[in-house]
């Protein structure tokens, strides 16, 4: 098969993929109370945030994907973003999927190690990584390796993955300690936090990858912003 065939058919593959981790991620939904703390105002300022990113970056055109309702249902995410971006010249693609929730609460349980492994996905590997913007800031993610199936049904995955929580101090995490940090105070549990993917085949050369993660990663200014500084909130801190 064709090389550009090839990538096209796999891009075509990761809207069922993430759907898939996603009704994972609905079935591990931590009951809670909603959140009383923070307001509309803020809410509605991340998903501002989260709907600005651009429907293109550089060659890669967007399409959304719309959340599947038990999703929505038992996340009950303040936005839940996943868009999946593809080269019409290649057939190269990715897909970035965002989830913030108003209540942190509700995010525990909700990453790779517990999502990917009950949806079928086997994790080869994990490691702590950071993505280096071109204006030299890091963003800290854990990477993880996945795959599922074999032969020639065999689809490999590579997940870029950060948390960005409202704390000025340590805005972003790799993993769910991050999301314990936050849980520690009514204030800031109740502003929730939101998980970011970027989510490529495994068979992208590294080169690639991190050209497509960084370019994502600079996107996120907005959302990184709009999460960790509450506007008009800081009388009701702790």
């Amino acid at each position: 098969m064709p090389r550009t065939a090839q990538h096209s058919i796999l891009a075509r593959l990761a809207a069922p993929m993430t759907a898939a981790v996603l009704a994972v991620m609905a079935g591990y939904t931590v009951l809670a109370a909603r959140p009383t703390m923070g307001g509309e105002a803020y809410f509605a300022g991340v998903r501002q945030a989260i709907d600005a990113l651009p429907m293109q970056i550089d060659g890669y055109i967007g399409a959304d994907r719309p959340p599947l309702p038990a999703a929505i249902e038992m996340l009950r995410p303040n936005r839940l973003f996943q868009r999946e971006y593809v080269d019409p010249l290649t057939g190269y693609g990715f897909t970035v999927l965002i989830v913030h929730c108003g209540d942190v609460r509700d995010m525990m349980g909700h990453y790779p190690p517990i999502c990917y492994p009950s949806n079928g996905w086997m994790i080869e590997s994990v490691s702590q990584q950071s993505i280096e913007r071109s204006d030299g800031q890091q963003v800290p993610i854990s990477r993880y390796v996945v795959h599922r199936g074999e032969g020639a049904l065999r689809l490999s995955r590579q997940i870029a993955n950060t948390f960005i929580v409202p704390r000025a101090d340590e805005p972003m995490g790799r993993d769910d300690k991050a999301l314990d940090r936050v849980a520690r105070t009514r204030w800031s549990s109740g502003l929730g936090a939101a998980q970011v993917q970027i989510i490529t085949e495994a068979s992208l050369s590294d080169e690639m990858r991190r050209h497509v993660e960084r370019r994502v990663a600079e996107h996120l200014d907005g959302v990184i912003a709009a999460v960790t500084r509450p506007v008009g909130l800081e009388g009701e801190g702790p």
